[in-house]
């Protein structure tokens, strides 16, 4: 990514960050990210990321001669990066508090205007370590079955070594907190085998 996200809109369960302008590389769906800044430090996972005009009532035209990469357009067209915005949408997944990573909504949102980061891999597993990180992603409305499949195969990327018995845990935990939706259990499953 050439730029870090800011958080432009705070809430517990959710924040949005928006980059600077258009960015072709954004977090990917399922990432966990961090904001550091704040009394207590939120970590997330990515739901959603959109690029379009910053002005809504300016909607950009296509542009480009046949035959043309849109890196080709936009290198040709540079103003264009100035009017377009990435914005990218992230759940609430916990937060940290003194040395503690607690999976929890946090007791208050992130700090308007702070970094959102890639969280490392330390920060990753210990969030979804026992699997608790998947209450508040289950019980989302922006959390379809796509989404919490790509956060549990993002969350064992962290897990090298061990990454069967993460799985194995967090398939335990989703079958206990899915017992009454068997089909929705049935398609995160498939998403993360997917």
């Amino acid at each position: 990514m050439s730029s870090t996200p800011r958080v432009v809109e705070a809430g517990l369960r959710t924040f949005l960050c928006a980059y600077e302008g258009y960015e072709e590389d954004p977090f990917c769906l399922g990432e966990f990210v961090v904001v550091r800044e704040g009394a207590f430090p939120a970590l997330g996972v990515v739901v959603d990321a959109a690029s379009g005009p910053e002005d809504p009532s300016r909607p950009l035209q296509a542009q480009g001669a046949a035959g043309q990469t849109a890196a080709e357009v936009l290198a040709e067209n540079q103003v264009l990066r100035l009017l377009l915005r990435t914005r990218v949408t992230v759940v609430s997944c916990g937060y940290v508090e003194g040395e503690a990573i607690r999976p929890l909504l946090p007791p208050a949102p992130p700090p308007l205007l702070g970094r959102v980061e890639a969280a490392d891999d330390g920060e990753v597993k210990r969030v979804t370590g026992d699997g608790a990180f998947l209450a508040l992603l289950v019980a989302s409305p922006l959390c379809d079955d796509a989404v919490v499949a790509a956060a549990i195969r993002s969350a064992a990327g962290a897990f090298a070594g061990e990454e069967r018995e993460f799985l194995v845990g967090t398939g335990k935990e989703l079958a206990r907190l899915l017992k009454a939706e068997p089909a929705r259990l049935a398609s995160i499953l498939r998403g993360v085998a997917g």
